[in-house]
């Protein structure tokens, strides 16, 4: 079996998986907005300790994302604005205690692409899929494989300067980023200040499709936003699908109508003739299942 863990800025999520990619036992946290390292990694370890001791199977991998850039090598987040004080910190000792098998550690948005590629009956090979949730990245798929580029950071959308974004400060350090006003977290607040609370994203979406005007209005505007940058991606990679995936794949047709928009408005016609958008394949799910793939696809690659 392997271990599949995927940390976000307010929701851990951990499971066991057996080798065909089928989960065996999981579940779901929300944590503080900016937990450490060292406060979050020991209680998932103690979650996935209580799951492995009812399977009585060795674990032989170990998927982990997390937003942002990653050292895969090293086992540790470089550059993650949405977690301070995650980078730099090992997270391979970690484990020790439950396993000795090897810790495989990629972008949440890398592995979200490696999750359209496991066990699909869909055979994906050039694709866009979008993590739109508190952050922003993208997932490039191209010729079968997922791209990551040479420091790993192909996809950071989300800290894409845009004229809309003018000089609004962004959570990376940087000024009139995308996530300034695109972002679950730059959304969410947006609604807090019309009157309607709205602590994270989920708040958000909820609101969304319970009918709210102003959280309907910000998601497809926010969608559109981020359709301007992803129609430079579509330009220069000819994707045959985007996927939309994250916490606002949630109010799917809704988010999507204001990021087809963009895209069609702005990308070259033939690049657009056969384009389609899809939700993540596997739900909610996603992000695991794609930790899961990458700890699976580890044993192969060794043998």
């Amino acid at each position: 079996m392997v271990l599949a863990v995927a940390v976000g800025r307010s929701r851990s999520q951990a499971a066991v998986f057996d080798l065909a990619g089928r989960e065996l036992a999981g579940d779901t946290r929300d944590h503080e907005v900016g937990i450490s390292a060292e406060a979050l990694m020991p209680e998932i370890v103690e979650r996935l300790t209580k799951m492995v001791t009812s399977i009585d199977l060795p674990v032989l991998a170990t998927g982990m994302s997390l937003p942002g850039v990653v050292n895969p090598d090293l086992g540790m987040s470089i550059d993650t604005p949405a977690m301070g004080g995650w980078d730099g910190v090992q997270l391979a000792p970690y484990f020790a205690s439950l396993t000795d098998a090897p810790l495989i550690l990629a972008h949440d948005a890398h592995a979200l692409a490696r999750s359209e590629l496991f066990n699909s009956d869909h055979v994906v090979r050039n694709a866009l899929v979008v993590k739109a949730s508190t952050g922003l990245g993208l997932g490039i798929i191209t010729d079968g494989k997922v791209v990551t580029g040479a420091l790993g950071a192909a996809g950071e959308i989300g800290h894409t300067r845009i004229d809309a974004a003018g000089d609004r400060p962004c959570r990376c350090g940087s000024t009139g980023c995308l996530e300034t006003v695109a972002s679950g977290w730059a959304l969410a607040q947006r609604l807090t200040d019309s009157g309607v609370p709205a602590g994270h994203v989920r708040d958000l979406v909820a609101a969304a499709l319970a009918g709210d005007a102003v959280a309907r209005g910000l998601l497809r505007e926010g969608g559109r936003q981020l359709g301007e940058v992803v129609a430079t991606a579509v330009n220069l990679l000819n994707p045959e699908v985007v996927v939309i995936g994250g916490d606002m794949a949630g109010a799917f047709d809704l988010y999507t109508a204001g990021v087809r928009e963009s895209v069609y408005a702005r990308a070259n016609p033939i690049a657009t003739r056969e384009l389609t958008f899809m939700a993540q394949l596997h739900g909610d799910s996603s992000g695991l299942v794609g930790c899961a793939a990458m700890a699976i696809e580890s044993l192969t690659d060794a043998q």
